[in-house]
């Protein structure tokens, strides 16, 4: 994304969220002008999670940055206890409306800043395409957050594309991954369990899903 774009969305280095309720609040629960919305859930986890039913009834799931909330209703209809959420106070509002019927609790939170009483609290955590939105500056500090969110034996999948070229604001957003973000989740404690890069990226030169494991 050039200068010119981000000046659109009125993105910022130092208030990275900023554009996230500004891009929300002028959407429709089609999901008009929101480039990631799918209005399904997105198309890699809601294959692996068809390889892989009945995961965990019963069990807790977090979705971080929850976007229109479809990923976060999967889970609840895989019969997890999901908690899902988005910088985007809008974001939310249009989940609440998108699902009036469903149980996911749908809150607005801050991944920069994290959630303390979410530390170590959820079996199975979800993050789709979320730190890659977010300014390089901020990797360290997304992927420790996200970490933390992960039970004793729980587990963390992500879906991310990744690029060869070195992460740097002026190409973004988004901002896509290096390699190294594997080695950043294990510095956190986790240990990979899964990979597979046999997809067709969209954007960048791989797209990625890996789970990792606390091992307790």
């Amino acid at each position: 994304m050039d200068e010119q774009t981000r000046n659109k969305f009125g993105v910022i280095e130092n208030k990275p969220n900023d554009w996230f309720e500004v891009l929300y609040r002028k959407t429709s629960k089609e999901g008009e002008g929101v480039p990631w919305a799918n209005m399904a859930p997105h198309p890699l986890f809601k294959n692996w999670i068809d390889e892989n039913p009945n995961l965990d009834n019963g069990k807790t799931a977090l979705v971080v940055g929850c976007g229109l909330g479809d990923d976060a209703v999967e889970l609840e209809n895989q019969g997890f206890k999901v908690t899902a959420f988005d910088v985007s106070k809008s974001a939310i509002a249009l989940c609440k409306k998108r699902f009036p019927n469903s149980k996911v609790e749908f809150v607005q939170a801050d991944l920069i800043k994290g959630v303390s009483s979410w530390y170590k609290k959820f079996d199975f955590v979800l993050e789709i395409f979320t730190i890659q939105a977010l300014p390089p500056k901020y990797e360290k500090v997304l992927i420790q957050n996200i970490s933390d969110f992960v039970s004793e034996n729980g587990k963390l999948l992500i879906v991310t594309e990744v690029q060869k070229k070195t992460r740097i604001y002026e190409n973004g957003p988004p901002w896509l991954l290096n390699t190294n973000y594997m080695e950043l989740f294990e510095d956190c404690g986790l240990k990979q369990v899964f990979h597979s890069s046999n997809y067709e990226p969209e954007m960048g030169d791989e797209i990625h899903l890996t789970i990792f494991q606390r091992m307790s």
